[in-house]
């Protein structure tokens, strides 16, 4: 088999423990993805509840995010395969943990992409990721045109407007937004506020990545 992250050919390892999982990937390569912990709501290493959170609790926005794995140069070198040179198949690797993610009954909704991202990406990656999960998933919001979040700093991501807009009735729905990659915060906690302003109930969010 040929291992979807370093192209190699390994041998899986077929013991009745993992006998059900999708065998993908190597143990090496599997390896140099490490789990995110830490922060109690966003994985954070370090501390039980870091700084950002603690400033977002004192806003009146706390958001409890499973990151599951760290960004590190092994995480940004998928991510460039992935989300910029649209390797999708590569998010065949994390399927089986996607998968174990657990929510409360309700509807699964990825951050979108503007309209002009989406047509020069061909695809929305979060959109890749929540489809990987067990669960609805529903297309319930929509994007202003605006600057990448990529060529933003952290002081230009803090002070954005808000860019989202429900397009979906979302009335005590529980939510759980997905994104790729959680760096400030701002994102997920923009599309909460509008989707609370909406009317849904319980709103938790889970990416990918945690950046360090």
């Amino acid at each position: 088999m040929k291992c979807l992250c370093c192209q190699h050919d390994f041998i899986p390892n077929w013991e009745l423990s993992n006998m059900w999982t999708s065998q993908n990937i190597c143990n090496p390569c599997k390896m140099k993805f490490v789990k995110s912990g830490g922060c109690v709501d966003c994985g954070k290493p370090g501390i039980d509840l870091c700084q950002d959170c603690r400033r977002w609790q004192n806003l009146g926005l706390p958001l409890h995010t499973r990151t599951m794995y760290l960004y590190n140069e092994e995480a940004k070198a998928f991510m460039h395969r992935y989300k910029f040179l649209g390797d999708t198949v590569l998010i065949r690797m994390f399927t089986d943990e996607l998968k174990k993610v657990k929510m409360r009954r309700g509807w699964i909704v990825p951050i979108p992409l503007s309209r002009d991202r989406l047509s020069e990406r061909k695809f929305n990656q979060a959109e890749e990721i929540a489809r990987r999960m067990n669960g609805k998933v529903t297309l319930a919001l929509k994007r202003d045109e605006g600057t990448p979040q990529s060529r933003k700093s952290r002081e230009e991501r803090l002070k954005r407007s808000n860019p989202f807009h429900v397009t979906k009735e979302v009335a005590g729905k529980n939510i759980l937004l997905v994104d790729d990659v959680y760096t400030t915060g701002i994102t997920l906690r923009q599309a909460m506020v509008r989707l609370k302003e909406a009317g849904a109930s319980e709103i938790s969010a889970v990416t990918l990545f945690r950046s360090i």
